[in-house]
């Protein structure tokens, strides 16, 4: 069984990962963690503050909080015993989660 697990920083996000790794799956099930970044501009404060005035930056560290993100759910899921793999992709949820299910011919979408 392929599934998708698409997540993000909300607490509905961690329930869910808590959620697959207590269940029982078929052998042979694969979790995909996906974790997206949006193309939509940064605030004042995370443009400023946290990158110095460079949108590149911007999107470099958003990058790099949606791998950690993923890491971390495919991390605790293989340690419950699952195949997992962490997957970033850049764009509206909506439209990278249905283009990943139907690359990769997911079973089941699971949005936390």
């Amino acid at each position: 069984m392929k599934i998708i697990l698409a997540i993000d920083y909300s607490s509905d996000s961690e329930r869910a990962v808590q959620k697959i790794a207590e269940r029982p799956w078929p052998p042979g099930t694969v979790v995909r963690v996906l974790s997206m970044v949006q193309n939509i501009p940064p605030s004042a404060a995370e443009l400023w503050f946290d990158a110095g005035g460079s949108l590149e930056v911007v999107l470099q560290k958003r990058l790099e909080r949606a791998e950690e993100l993923t890491l971390k759910a495919t991390e605790f899921l293989c340690a419950k015993g699952l195949r997992a793999e962490t997957v970033v992709r850049r764009g509206r949820p909506r439209r990278v989660i249905a283009d990943e299910a139907k690359a990769w011919l997911a079973d089941l979408i699971i949005k936390g």
